[in-house]
């Protein structure tokens, strides 16, 4: 069950940091292979009950906060199947290390974003005189688009730390 999760975490944080996504056949594919070890091998603790709960709390502790366009639906399911890893009890080790890995993203995002931004802006606005593009608002709203954070990556290294920890 460990390497499921390893590699499930590994999939996760190189999708999330590299294209902000968490692509649906990873999370059935990490399912499936949950599934089939709870259904043919031993189930190591926490027990199926404790996992299925998990999975159910991790679900509804997180959907509101895609209903309020806060989070995306991937950090969501990547949630709720890190509950089938590490029951309800795992939950908060995993959301505690994610949510302080994902403010220090922020923090960090929105001290550069000043003069990052500037940079930019300043760049393509010269590129743009030079060539006289008359896309030029197109061109720069594309470019100032905020990506988001990659909750579900800072997620997945909580989920690490919860393994190497010993649970």
């Amino acid at each position: 069950m460990g390497s499921i999760a390893a590699l499930f975490c590994a999939v996760t944080i190189w999708t999330d940091l590299a294209y902000r996504k968490v692509p649906n056949a990873v999370l059935a594919a990490t399912l499936a292979a949950v599934c089939m070890v709870l259904l043919f091998g031993h189930v190591p603790e926490p027990g199926l009950a404790s996992r299925l709960l998990g999975f159910v709390i991790g679900l509804l502790v997180m959907l509101p906060f895609y209903a309020l366009g806060r989070m995306g639906a991937g950090d969501v399911k990547f949630f709720a199947v890190t509950g089938l890893f590490t029951g309800p009890v795992g939950l908060v080790t995993v959301w505690v290390v994610g949510s302080l890995l994902a403010c220090a993203h922020a923090l960090l995002a929105s001290a550069q974003a000043g003069t990052v931004r500037a940079a930019w802006r300043d760049r393509i606005a010269g590129l743009l005189r030079r060539q006289a593009v008359a896309t030029a608002p197109a061109a720069m709203a594309q470019m100032a688009q905020a990506r988001g954070i990659p909750y579900a990556a800072y997620l997945a290294v909580g989920l690490l730390v919860w393994m190497v920890s010993g649970r």
